[in-house]
């Protein structure tokens, strides 16, 4: 194991891999099946996290520049899972072989227009797993219409409960194995925590935090309340999630399992603003004082059924990646409601960031 980014992409390739079970026996009229969302259709909308893995792994090679593949011409799933296992081998090559550096090497290479950039690698394999789950949570969307579903989600949690589970109690393991979840087998390995990824995750995760409260506050209640039959179901909804899970795990943290908080859907973006920046000072200042050993503690959760356990180093990243997961939902209900919307990927947000301070 190369540490947290090395299980991040672990994570990644876990869940693309459920995607793609996820699309077997699809015709190719679903697969094409138009709708407004990510890349038109869920094939589109597969190959471009295909396309984007690999453009990147040829960015990272110093390969040149090529035209952006956006057509995917019929390319069947068996392919494009082929394509994303191939692209995997090849990542984790190139992450062995630069591990020692922590990814501190600088990339210089031109995006899909050519533009010339010039950014730490490291920065840009967060970027990359970000742009995985934000597309997953497109394709998942589609995938729902035609009553493909996975049983709670794809979030870095269950990843982590399916391949690296700690010691749950009997009554939670048959409860969740009963609910239809892969509980592993506990281990003694150690939770894969990084401090200095975790912290470039949240500074990401704030920045877009701000972008998508700001663009909220424009809209009209009957805007933020339309019922999209994705995620939480509404623009308000969504983002009210996303905050109660953030008060949510700090509570877990610091106090033990309570139910999910329920923040009531009379609550306005200027409240949601006011009041969401507490959370995340206490977020932050939580996590400032995670080491190696207190990312090992055990936290219990309280979400139906008996308690079920996790790592405080692992339900950090995921409550990162679950933003990343519900804000994809966001952009989407942004344009459905003729909202004009800019990118906020990690990748947009590098020259806005502090310098990571990289560990020798």
């Amino acid at each position: 194991m190369l540490g947290l980014m090395d299980d991040l992409y672990a994570y990644n390739d876990w869940a693309n891999d459920k995607v793609i079970a996820l699309c077997s026996g699809l015709s190719d009229a679903q697969l094409d099946m138009p709708r407004e969302m990510g890349f038109g259709t869920l094939r589109a909308t597969l190959f471009h996290i295909l396309t984007a893995e690999v453009i990147w792994m040829e960015r990272w090679q110093g390969v040149p520049w090529r035209p952006f593949p956006k057509d995917p011409e019929g390319m069947s799933v068996a392919a494009i899972a082929d394509g994303l296992k191939h692209v995997a081998h090849s990542r984790r090559e190139l992450m062995m072989a630069e591990q020692a550096n922590r990814w501190s090497r600088r990339v210089e290479y031109q995006d899909s227009t050519q533009t010339p950039f010039d950014h730490r690698l490291s920065d840009l394999l967060l970027h990359v797993v970000n742009h995985g789950v934000h597309h997953r949570a497109q394709a998942l969307n589609y995938l729902k219409q035609f009553d493909r579903t996975v049983v709670a989600g794809i979030d870095y949690c269950f990843y982590r409960l399916a391949k690296h589970a700690v010691t749950q109690s009997p009554e939670a393991k048959a409860s969740l194995k009963a609910y239809g979840l892969e509980v592993s087998e506990p281990s003694n390995e150690r939770c894969p925590w990084d401090a200095e990824w975790v912290t470039r995750q949240f500074q990401y995760n704030d920045w877009a935090t701000r972008k998508v409260l700001a663009f909220s506050a424009s809209l009209t209640d009957e805007q933020l309340d339309r019922d999209f039959a994705m995620g939480p179901g509404s623009i308000r909804k969504t983002l009210l999630h996303l905050m109660d899970a953030e008060a949510w795990w700090i509570t877990n943290w610091n106090d033990g399992p309570r139910p999910f908080p329920q923040t009531p859907e009379s609550t306005s973006v200027a409240e949601l603003s006011e009041t969401w920046p507490g959370y995340i000072a206490q977020r932050n200042a939580f996590i400032a004082n995670v080491d190696d050993n207190e990312a090992e503690r055990i936290v219990e959760i309280a979400a139906g059924g008996p308690h079920t356990r996790f790592r405080v180093g692992e339900s950090i990243p995921h409550l990162a990646l679950h933003g990343t997961h519900h804000r994809a939902q966001l952009i989407n209900m942004f344009r459905h409601v003729g909202a004009e919307w800019t990118n906020i990927d990690l990748l947009y947000a590098i020259d806005d960031l502090p310098e990571p301070t990289v560990k020798q």
